[in-house]
Parts: structure tokens; C-alpha cells; sequence
């Protein structure tokens, strides 16, 4: 599966204000920058999120999560970003049913996965990525790697 770039960065944003968050404003200048976001780009998403409820804003305050991230399903994201667009079909014909049956599949893949389990799976690769620079470093050079 392609991973839509909107919804790579609305990850970005939710993983952000899930560490920043402590009921805190967050401004979109200091959530693109840590992240190496656009920020109208990142500003765009931030906006997708409050639409889908994950998230509010307030002008001149910038944004906070309205939700935990382990109350935030990535089926959900993903609908916010990929799927709410869509146009209904006045017929059922065969891209609606397409359509349709590609959404239940993704749904039925992603049921019970949020964006808490993602951040936990990504800082747990991380760790694992370290574990294997240190496992390959020579004592008898000091520690230093061949």
C-alpha cells in the first residue's frame, strides 16, 4: 500500500501534539519545524484533523489534541485523509462497488490499530536500530566498529 503523503504528515502532526499536548496550545510554526513540515502544508492537515474531531484549534492559540492517541483508530485517520472525499455514486455500479469493497477490506485490516500502537511499533524499531549499531561495535578498538 502507497502511503499517501497527507497522511504521513497527519501522523507527524498527531505524533507531535501527543507528545506536546498536557492540554497545551501547540502553534503550527513549532509543530512544522520540529516534524520538517511545510507549514501551510502542515497547517492544511492540522485543519483535516480538527474537521475529523481528533483535534482542536483556536485562533491566535493554535492546536491541541482533542482526542488520546490511543483513542485515535487508524482506520480513522486514514478516512479523514483518504476516503471523506469521495463523492457518492448514484448508482451502484462497478467503481462505487469497487470502492465500497476496498474500503471494507481496509476496515477489516485496520480494526483496533491506533495511532498510539504506531508510535510504540516506530520507537520500538528505533531502539532495535540502535541495539544493532552497539552490537556491532569492536571492544578491542575501543568500541569502535571495523
Amino acid at each position: 500500500m502507497k502511503m499517501n503523503r497527507t497522511l504521513a504528515y497527519g501522523l507527524a502532526c498527531l505524533h507531535y501534539l501527543g507528545q506536546n499536548n498536557g492540554g497545551a496550545w501547540n502553534q503550527v510554526a513549532d509543530i512544522s519545524r520540529f516534524q520538517g513540515l511545510p507549514a501551510p502544508y502542515c497547517n492544511k492537515v492540522l485543519q483535516a484533523l480538527v474537521h475529523a474531531g481528533f483535534v482542536e484549534s483556536q485562533k491566535g492559540k493554535g492546536y491541541r489534541l482533542l482526542k488520546e492517541l490511543d483513542d485515535i483508530s487508524v482506520w480513522g485517520l486514514m478516512e479523514a485523509f483518504t476516503f471523506n472525499g469521495a463523492p457518492e455514486a448514484q448508482r451502484e455500479e462497478v467503481p462505487g462497488k469497487l470502492y465500497k469493497k476496498l474500503r471494507d477490506e481496509v476496515n477489516h485490516w485496520l480494526v483496533g490499530l491506533t495511532v498510539q500502537d504506531i508510535v510504540e511499533m516506530m520507537k520500538e524499531e528505533e531502539s532495535h536500530k540502535g541495539e544493532g549499531k552497539k552490537a556491532g561495535a569492536n571492544p578491542q578498538n575501543g568500541g569502535a566498529e571495523d
